[in-house]
């Protein structure tokens, strides 16, 4: 017999007993009710009901598998959503081997446009920790497992080698905050060798219009299933977020905790995209954090975290959650040299790119003590108070003050405050629907120290504004001068503020200061006046000369304790002193009209003659004329009564 007829004769034969084996096995899958196999290995598995209102089929090529169409499975008791998953189809491959007992076991699992819907209900317990359902005569467990070591689903018997999920949807919903999320396109594919051991997942989903891929890597996927601690890292690219997290998940809350770094081109925009809409302000553009998170319950607390907003930098222990409706940020925070201005004028800040803000968040302490040119990020912000420059009558935009709501402790580097540069301060900070109050521990400014408290409420149209503030050894005229523009004094200074004040402009807002305040300067020079003895004031106050430009006189002391109503400041206790003379005085300062009306009576240390003055008028062109008559005096005098009476009743 030749070669050829043995060839022929063996691979007939095989073909044979192929043929043979492949209609014994269509035989018994024809005998098997697949249906109800199907149904029973599941809800064996998982303890829920399956349905199957579709077709089921069988497939023999390229491998065994199963097909079912119209697939539920049946959510918790009570849940919210009338299924916990339902697919239009799902393709299941099977081993061969334990079909002939009667059983299923998944090699592959395809999930065909899926819809599966997660909850936590108002007990803080998961729909998704599935148990097995009991044998007859068993009692079925009452509970998740309490720990790790007592394992309520027999894993090793999950054979899974891949799932994938095709063109799918997921919500989420928590029925303790009343709050949810859901995502489409949901395309994901997962590579694994048992259900305790690591799980890749990679592929997309779609949220809110955006589409975000994903990768993760999931440590035991039994125990999440189990409701225990399961190892996971994350990453996620999307137009808004790049994440990278590492950590672990307790599928019994829903909490993550781990390490991360995430990082952003628009803080702004990706609250809208999450649901937290920021109403008004500027800037919050390119943001960065790295640190560890823990996430649950609504909250994103971070520990010993780096982090960087426009160019805002530093560093600290912070929750961020969610309160009436806007973004609520609690903590201890450390910032470094930044300029505040673009927040309080309304200018948005440069725009910082994210690579900046990545390696701002990496390292926030980098470049701190930068000089006050560097620092600052746009125009400085106009005075509250001007002495030279009219008030403005344009509405303030306190929109800034109601981005969102805030308890913090602070710690800060230097700051720039409209034309003002605070060194460093500590202070606690509430920010409530627009209400700000600020405790003020230590300020440390222009080579002194500053304390107190400031609030502004902008809960309605017209603000009120409420500060009690003192400082301490402060370079007048640099204070001086950033503050309020006035630049005629140096030496060193203490002043005290107690002010309330209320209004929509500027203007109203000068025009309603009520309180008081004391300003004492030791050791310092008055620019723009010359007051030699006693004779030369005289001669040149009523020469009109006592003020020119180049004109400078050193004092030993100045101080003045004034009233304040209406935003007009009065005093009965001027006191001036030189080396030649002592200057004692009334006067009444009118800040909404820039106007002055000041009585002084100088004389020596000696005693001798004394030659009362007056200094009268707008402050740009004031007159000068003898009060030896007293009439300056009882009009001045009256104005400091009524003013200090007024201050007192308010």
């Amino acid at each position: 017999m030749s070669w050829k007829r043995w060839v022929l004769l063996i691979g007939g034969g095989l073909v044979a007993a192929a043929l043979l084996g492949a209609g014994a096995l269509a035989y018994l899958i024809l005998r098997l009710d697949v249906r109800a196999e199907v149904e029973r290995a599941v809800e064996a598995g998982t303890g829920r009901d399956l349905t199957i209102n579709g077709n089921v089929g069988v497939s023999l090529w390229p491998v065994l598998g199963l097909r079912a169409e119209q697939a539920s499975l049946a959510n918790v008791e009570g849940g919210r959503a009338p299924a916990f998953l339902t697919a239009d189809e799902i393709d299941i491959g099977v081993e061969l081997r334990p079909l002939l007992d009667r059983q299923v076991v998944v090699r592959r699992l395809v999930l065909q446009r899926p819809n599966i819907a997660l909850e936590v209900n108002a007990e803080g317990r998961p729909n998704w920790i599935l148990a097995p359902r009991p044998a007859e005569g068993q009692t079925p467990p009452t509970s998740p497992p309490a720990t790790p070591s007592e394992p309520s689903v027999d894993a090793t018997q999950t054979r899974l080698r891949e799932i994938r999920i095709i063109d799918g949807e997921a919500s989420f919903f928590d029925a303790r905050r009343g709050v949810g999320w859901v995502v489409g396109d949901v395309d994901l594919s997962t590579a694994f060798a048992g259900m305790e051991e690591a799980m890749q997942v990679e592929g997309s989903v779609r949220y809110a219009d955006r589409p975000v891929e994903l990768s993760l890597d999931m440590g035991r996927p039994g125990a999440l299933l189990r409701g225990q601690r399961m190892p996971l890292k994350i990453e996620l690219a999307s137009e808004l977020l790049n994440m990278h997290f590492e950590g672990q998940t307790l599928a019994a809350s829903g909490e993550i905790a781990g390490l991360v770094r995430a990082s952003g081109p628009s803080l702004r925009q990706l609250a809208a995209w999450t649901g937290s809409p920021i109403q008004g302000g500027v800037g919050l553009e390119a943001f960065a954090v790295s640190g560890r998170m823990e996430v649950g319950g609504g909250r994103y607390a971070f520990s010993n975290a780096g982090f960087s907003l426009d160019l805002i930098r530093g560093r600290g222990d912070f929750v961020l959650s969610s309160l009436r409706d806007k973004p609520y940020l609690s903590g201890r925070l450390e910032l470094f040299d930044f300029d505040l201005n673009p927040y309080l004028s309304g200018q948005a800040p440069p725009a910082a790119p994210v690579e900046q803000a990545v390696a701002a968040a990496a390292m926030p302490d980098a470049g701190q003590g930068a000089a006050t040119a560097e620092i600052a990020a746009v125009e400085a912000a106009p005075r509250a108070l001007d002495v030279q420059a009219e008030a403005s009558e344009t509405p303030i935009d306190w929109s800034g003050l109601h981005i969102l709501n805030a308890d913090l402790e602070l710690v800060t580097h230097a700051v720039l405050v409209q034309h003002m540069r605070v060194d460093s301060a500590r202070l606690n900070l509430v920010l409530n629907d627009g209400f700000m109050a600020a405790t003020l521990h230590n300020l440390s400014l222009y080579g002194g120290s500053g304390r107190g408290r400031f609030e502004i409420d902008t809960r309605e149209p017209s603000a009120r504004i409420v500060q009690d503030l003192a400082f301490t050894n402060v370079d007048a005229r640099g204070f001086l001068t950033d503050s309020i523009n006035f630049t005629n004094i140096e030496g060193r200074a203490e002043l005290s503020l107690v002010l309330r004040t209320q209004g929509r402009t500027q203007r109203e807002l000068i025009s309603g200061v009520d309180g008081r305040t004391h300003l004492e300067v030791v050791s310092g020079v008055l620019n723009g006046v010359d007051l030699g003895g006693v004779a030369t004031t005289i001669r040149n106050a009523l020469r009109g000369e006592l003020i020119a430009p180049e004109a400078r006189t050193p004092f030993q002391g100045l101080s003045a304790t004034f009233a304040i109503a209406d935003g007009v400041l009065a005093t009965d206790n001027i006191s001036f002193n030189t080396e030649d003379l002592r200057i004692p005085g009334i006067g009444v300062i009118d800040m909404p009209q820039k106007r002055m009306d000041i009585r002084l009576a100088p004389r020596s240390p000696r005693g001798g003659i004394v030659f009362p003055f007056s200094i009268r008028g707008p402050f740009a062109q004031p007159a000068y004329a003898s009060d030896l008559n007293d009439r300056a005096q009882r009009e001045i005098t009256t104005r400091v009564r009524t003013i200090q009476t007024a201050s007192r009743a308010n």
